[in-house]
Order: C-alpha cells, then sequence, then structure tokens
C-alpha cells in the first residue's frame, strides 16, 4: 500500500485504537509515517523498541504495600499515563519471542499487571519482513492475531511530494524523477551493505549540504547509496549544473 493510502488508513485505524501493524522493507518510511500521523493529529508520540528490552520490562517492579500486606507492581515510567498519542511499537518482531509474548496483553487489553493505557493512546507497530536480511523473530499467531497487517510500498510520487515539502536539495530530487528505479534499490539476495533507500537518498541531501570536499563526495555518496548509484547520481549532478537558468 502507498504512503498516502497508508497514512488515511492508519489514521482512521488509531482513532478507533485498532492495533495495526506496518511491514516493509528497511529505509522505506515506516517509523516516519507513523510519527506524522501523530503530528497531524497533534497528539503525543512514544517510540517504545522491545528489542531493547526483557520479559518483564513492560510489568515493571514489584513493591510491597503495607495497607494490603501484598506486592503491588510499579508500572514502567515510558509508558503514558494521560492524555493522547500512539504508542510505537517499531521494530516488534525484532524483539525476542520470550519479550514479544509479554507485550500480548498491552496489545490486546491494553493493560499489562497494575498498568493501563489511557483510553486516549492507540498501538502501532512495524517491523522488516522476515527475508529482509533484519534481525528478525517470527511472530507467533496469537501476537499476529492482535494487529490489522499492511504492507508498506516504496512509491516515487509519494516520494518527490514529501521531498519537495521536506526541501531536499533539487539536484536529489531531480535525479530520482530521471531514474525513478534507483530509489530503492534493495535486494535482500545481496549481500551490499550500501544500498539506496527513501532513507539513504535524506543522507545524500544532508552529505551534499556538508563541508565534505569534492575529492572525498563520490566515497561518501557511494557508503550512503552504494558505488552504482553514486557515479551515476554525481554524473547526473555534474550535467545538471552547467544547465543555465532559464529565470536569469
Amino acid at each position: 500500500m502507498r504512503a498516502t493510502d497508508l497514512i488515511v488508513t492508519i489514521t482512521s485505524l488509531v482513532e478507533q485504537r485498532v492495533p495495526t501493524f506496518l511491514w516493509g522493507a528497511p529505509g522505506i518510511g515506516k517509523s516516519s509515517i507513523v510519527k506524522q500521523i501523530a503530528q497531524d493529529k497533534g497528539v503525543g508520540f512514544i517510540d517504545l523498541r522491545l528489542a531493547l528490552m526483557d520479559p518483564t520490562d513492560l510489568k515493571g517492579i514489584p513493591f510491597y504495600d503495607k495497607e494490603s500486606h501484598t506486592a503491588l507492581w510499579a508500572p514502567p515510567a515510558f509508558l503514558p499515563r494521560h492524555g493522547e498519542g500512539i504508542l510505537f511499537l517499531d521494530e516488534l518482531n525484532s524483539a525476542p519471542p520470550s519479550v514479544q509474548a509479554s507485550a500480548y496483553q498491552l496489545i490486546l487489553d491494553r493493560k499489562v499487571g497494575e498498568y493501563e493505557l489511557p483510553s486516549g493512546w492507540a498501538i502501532v507497530a512495524a517491523g522488516n519482513r522476515e527475508g529482509d536480511r533484519g534481525v528478525t523473530y517470527r511472530m507467533p499467531s496469537p501476537l499476529a492475531n492482535r494487529f490489522v497487517h499492511f504492507e508498506m510500498e516504496v512509491d516515487v510520487e509519494d516520494w518527490r511530494l514529501w521531498a519537495y515539502k521536506k526541501g531536499l536539495d533539487e539536484r536529489v530530487v531531480s535525479y530520482i524523477s530521471y531514474r525513478s528505479e534507483h530509489l530503492f534499490t534493495f535486494d535482500a539476495k545481496s549481500d551490499a551493505k550500501s544500498f539506496a533507500t527513501p532513507r539513504s537518498w535524506e543522507y545524500v541531501d544532508k552529505i551534499l549540504k556538508s563541508t565534505i570536499t569534492k575529492e572525498l563526495l563520490l566515497d561518501t555518496l557511494s557508503g550512503a547509496i552504494g558505488r552504482e548509484v553514486g557515479v551515476s547520481f554525481l554524473s547526473f549532478a555534474k550535467v545538471m549544473n552547467r544547465l543555465p537558468d532559464i529565470e536569469n
């Protein structure tokens, strides 16, 4: 599904507090979409990485209650207490199965231990697909059934609209308009460490705006988008720089 369609769909599901999972290849903007939805709605946004947690971290720590003479659980400070927002479980399927299992109750029942997710908060999760060479674990069926699932596609027109709004270097936007197949060159069967993605083209924009010298520019760009695409982009940029400005 295209990014523009995903924003509309996930926004509607967030309003109904329906847990949503966004699948997609690395570097295509899954996290950015969810954050944009929160910004557009003017609500809070908490990015929670379960892959960095132990199974007991979501439940908190136990303490002795003098009045009831029982052990209660103190919820962790990183969970929201009030207001409205999106609790974003990024890279959820990168967490070990035991940690994923600890999130079952939070996702479906909106509570865990003594903690209850405020009614104004929705849960959205995201992760790479199993064939994307990322660190992933197969999602257990009981957890998968707690979400509505979508797979994000890379769409050139959506990216160009985003790039214009973001103010990316015109050479980057023009090059992708010229060679649209170079927007996303990730190949799960390749061992290449550098490849072009919407995220790495944003890095290219920052590289072009940096103080890196011309002598080091090709190697730096190659580290972001790969050697072949880097050479092609620089050749295009050199020609573009020589074109006359029709406004002058």
